[in-house]
């Protein structure tokens, strides 16, 4: 496992940080199929999602209806983009930007995104990377067949958590 740390300024729109924006680049170099169900204005993946009508992603839906909407059209992808809103003020922010009211259930999202995770599981193809980032290293797990490849800790600086970036490669098919 790669385990690297470096320093960066924040930014909401996690891709524009330069080395995280390098660590996403530097896997979908590999890929042919990705999908990204929390992509804001970030077009990088094959199939790009965002709840925000406001954004550049080619689909405006809730991330598990945009999830299901492709295991329906049988998308087999080798590369997941899981960046997901980190805490309940994020998610909170995020659907109150588009005149949404945020319930006690979606409060507690961030802490697994677990039917997320679940769906996107069966979108990806056994030996395919998924990458996740947040303020935790959960990514999809042993459970799921995942092993880590590398993880790479930004530090923002003081009053700042880390962002933590974490591929993982899907080494065998487990259903949950």
């Amino acid at each position: 496992m790669i385990i690297n740390r470096i320093w960066a300024m924040p930014n909401k729109n996690t891709f524009t940080c330069l080395p995280i924006g390098n660590f996403v680049r530097k896997y979908l170099a590999d890929s042919e199929v990705s999908i990204d169900p929390f992509s804001r204005d970030c077009k990088w993946a094959t199939f790009t999602n965002d709840l925000n009508l406001n954004t550049k992603a080619e689909y405006h839906m809730d991330a598990v209806d945009f999830l299901k909407l492709l295991l329906d059209k049988g998308v087999k992808a080798d590369l997941l983009i899981f960046d997901p809103p980190y805490s309940p003020r994020q998610i909170k922010e995020c659907y109150e930007s588009i005149g949404l009211k945020m319930k006690y259930e979606d409060a507690h999202l961030s802490h697994s995104w677990k039917l997320q995770r679940n769906l996107a599981n069966q979108l990806l193809i056994t030996d395919g990377i998924s990458l996740s980032f947040g303020w935790n290293s959960l990514g999809m797990g042993k459970q799921r067949g995942y092993e880590i490849e590398e993880i790479l800790l930004v530090c923002h600086g003081a009053g700042h958590n880390d962002t933590i970036c974490m591929a993982e490669r899907k080494r065998q098919e487990y259903l949950l």
